[in-house]
């Protein structure tokens, strides 16, 4: 993976941290302490609240945060350890990429069934699109070296 594109997943995975940081703060918040509850559409209470904001009694924003701890970690050795993150690079696309699968679900979710959006889950959604999207960008681009 290039310098650059580890420097870039580097910088959104940060982002990302903070981000699900902020959503596991205030799934545990009393109601109405968010400042991005606008009304009943636009409200982080609402989807931050849901029932469909748990697995199994678990944050959903906890696994994002994991996920983020993890893709920060690997952008980070990736610009230390080649070997390293050769090994681990496609275990990584495909991690990602359940991420933003499950990612859409989410959005669906809030968009179609709770009608309600939450600022700070689809600015996250858009981390993980991002993160996806270089990644496969990388993988495109060292296919095509070794061709």
């Amino acid at each position: 993976m290039k310098t650059s594109f580890s420097k870039a997943m580097t910088v959104l995975s940060a982002l990302g941290i903070a981000v699900t940081s902020y959503l596991i703060h205030q799934h545990y918040a009393p109601v109405d302490s968010s400042f991005c509850n606008f009304n009943d559409y636009v409200s982080c209470d609402i989807v931050n609240k849901s029932e469909f904001s748990t697995i199994f009694g678990v944050p959903v924003s906890i696994f994002g945060l994991l996920t983020y701890i993890y893709l920060f970690v690997f952008s980070l050795a990736s610009m230390r350890n080649k070997a390293w993150a050769k090994k681990l690079f496609l275990p990584t696309v495909a991690f990602t990429l359940f991420g933003l699968l499950f990612s859409f679900y989410l959005t669906y979710t809030e968009f179609f069934v709770l009608f309600a959006v939450c600022i700070f889950c689809l600015t996250q959604q858009i981390l993980i699109l991002s993160i996806s999207s270089l990644l496969l960008i990388s993988l495109w681009h060292s296919k095509k070296i070794s061709n």
